[in-house]
């Protein structure tokens, strides 16, 4: 049975999904209820008027200011009306002041008896699932203990800020941090007390990783690391210095009044391009095995052959 057409026009008025019918050319021939109030929820004026205007036209002052997100958009409708393919798609963040959101937008051909060469361009509110995919990915890459990274959180990052330093030629850190003896402590206390000591070791780390380059991570078991990008010796020393005085000040205690200590592998480096973060962080393991074979709750730097690395100048006796 065929709709009325008040009735089309009631439901298309009706639907939250932001919709406008455009021409060949881009021009804008009609729009729901929800596309208007939606421009007048970013700033338009309430008695602006979308029918009439050029949606490519648009878009192309967006692509003007440097806007990659306007320019995809904008290949995408064009290839449609050029009629290269049957649809375009794709999702898009569009936040505001107040809060994160997210669209998806398509594009097809208008199916009318009436009009010919027309498109249907809608943007429908995605960030709900967006959110929710976002909590799930947050949560794969969490250790579920400390709230730190985990171990592929770990890899993820340290490959991405290794492409950095390397495109930058900008030096990058990495410490990996044992607890002592922590199965002593564990076995002693208990493993409640022991996850206690885990998750304050955790937090002790954090404090010290708070730039958008810099990760915090418990990569196993009693093991923990920071990537600290941008980061040159020296300051990377001073950190690690920080690190074992925070983990002292935390004043965990167990058998005969023994505190509960750290020891640290640690290096500051520029990359080059053959080189692996594998490489990078074998390193830091073995200057770790060192601080522990000298004693434990102390930092070693990774001692590094002048053909490794390409950083001029740099200190290569252990530091303490």
């Amino acid at each position: 049975m065929k709709l009325p057409s008040c009735l089309h026009t009631d439901v298309f008025q009706t639907l939250e999904e932001q919709i406008a019918v455009i021409d060949q050319m881009g021009n804008i021939i009609e729009v729901n209820r929800a596309w208007q109030n939606f421009g007048i929820e970013n700033a338009l004026p309430s008695d602006y008027k979308c029918v009439g205007h050029n949606y490519l036209e648009t878009l192309s002052s967006s692509v003007a200011a440097g806007d990659s997100l306007a320019s995809d958009a904008l290949q995408g409708i064009a290839s449609v009306l050029a009629k290269e393919r049957k649809f375009f798609y794709f999702e898009y963040p569009c936040h505001s002041p107040n809060e994160k959101r997210w669209f998806i937008m398509r594009i097809t051909p208008l199916h009318s008896e009436n009009r010919t060469n027309s498109f249907v361009i809608s943007h429908q509110n995605i960030t709900q699932r967006k959110l929710a995919e976002n909590r799930v990915e947050e949560l794969a890459m969490q250790d579920s203990l400390t709230g730190l990274a985990n171990r592929r959180a770990f890899q993820l990052f340290l490959n991405k800020e290794m492409r950095s330093s390397i495109r930058n030629r900008m030096p990058m850190s990495l410490a990996l941090i044992d607890v002592d003896y922590f199965k002593n402590y564990n076995d002693k206390l208990g493993h409640a007390a022991g996850d206690q000591c885990l998750t304050m070791v955790g937090q002790a780390l954090l404090a010290h990783a708070r730039r958008p380059s810099d990760l915090a991570a418990r990569i196993g078991g009693d093991e923990f690391a920071l990537i600290l990008g941008n980061t040159d010796l020296n300051i990377l020393r001073k950190i690690m210095k920080s690190v074992l005085k925070g983990i002292d000040e935390l004043k965990m205690v167990f058998g005969d009044s023994k505190k509960v200590t750290v020891s640290i592998g640690y290096l500051s480096v520029i990359p080059q391009e053959q080189q692996s973060e594998d490489f990078l962080f074998h390193e830091a393991d073995k200057a770790l095995y060192r601080a522990k074979s000298a004693g434990r709750n102390q930092a070693v730097h990774a001692q590094l052959g002048t053909n490794d690395w390409a950083q001029p100048n740099a200190p290569r006796n252990a530091a303490q």
